[in-house]
């Protein structure tokens, strides 16, 4: 009985398990398990009529999670926080707008902090500011009273990962991937999402900040000799496709982003597919 998963109830039919159990599924000593419980508090929600721990599926994920950060090198107290608010995940869009609505900077960040500790930066970006992002342009569409709240929104975010990128020096040597604004453009959040989801991988990357001149961003590409040139812009802007060619002509990779090229045009359409695409120019470059 000791080694079989158990029904909490059969209202639920949730499958539990014993501690022996849940130790022998996740290779950790039970021990460990117990003693996490009685110094962090990430322990079983209930308990059999006999007063035995009883671990649903919900409390075992809880452990992986609190294992992987471990293994990335967290110690136990600062996991066993992170693994204690992971909950708060699923309701952080509300949360972010909330704030926002109210200008709390403060809890902001500290939503964004937590989320980029548990997610890095592709997931957060993917299941939690977009969608907040995505609320917010619907409000606008039928209210038209948020354009403040999404600069602060956007700023609050460039910020925290800037944070999470200082913190945890996801800095590289090597050849860089250089991610350039067009001229005139000033919309650089998607960049700064690329720029650590590309450093959490392992690439060295620059950013080049807005406002850069053609002639000061071809001087960037040539003293850095970048394994490929992210040219991003949201809207069309003339000169730009003048930029790309000059950029090609000195030998330089230049992919397109951003809404401002035509379609049929882009290079790169979504973050994933950016992410992808980059880290295999800078692999096989790194490797010539």
């Amino acid at each position: 009985m000791p080694d079989r998963p158990t029904v909490r109830d059969a209202g639920h039919g949730e499958m539990v398990w014993p501690v022996g159990r849940v130790a022998e599924m996740l290779g950790v000593p039970t021990v460990t398990i117990r003693s996490w419980e009685r110094r962090y508090g990430i322990g079983p929600s209930q308990r059999s009529a006999g007063q035995h721990r009883r671990y649903s599926a919900a409390d075992v994920a809880r452990l992986r999670r609190m294992i992987a950060l471990i293994a990335k090198g967290a110690s136990a107290v600062d996991a066993a926080r992170l693994t204690g608010r992971s909950s708060a995940v699923s309701s952080a869009p509300d949360d972010l707008l909330a704030a926002a609505e109210s200008y709390q900077v403060a809890a902001m960040a500290e939503t964004l902090d937590t989320l980029l500790e548990l997610q890095g930066v592709e997931r957060a970006w993917n299941e939690v500011v977009t969608p907040a992002f995505h609320e917010l342009e619907r409000r606008f569409a039928d209210l038209g009273d948020c354009i403040d709240l999404t600069f602060l929104l956007a700023g609050t975010v460039e910020d925290a990962i800037e944070r999470y990128v200082v913190d945890r020096g996801l800095q590289h040597s090597g050849r860089p991937c250089l991610l350039v604004p067009c001229p005139d453009e000033r919309h650089t959040l998607p960049m700064t999402v690329l720029r650590g989801s590309l450093l959490e991988r392992g690439v060295p990357v620059i950013a080049l900040e807005a406002g850069f001149n053609d002639a000061a961003v071809l001087a960037a590409a040539e003293r850095s000799q970048p394994t490929v040139v992210v040219l991003w812009t949201t809207r069309r802007r003339g000169g730009q496709a003048a930029l790309r060619r000059r950029l090609e002509r000195l030998g330089h990779h230049v992919l397109r982003a951003g809404p401002g090229w035509p379609r049929p045009d882009r290079d790169l359409n979504d973050l994933d597919g950016a992410i992808r695409r980059i880290v295999a120019a800078s692999r096989r470059t790194q490797h010539l």
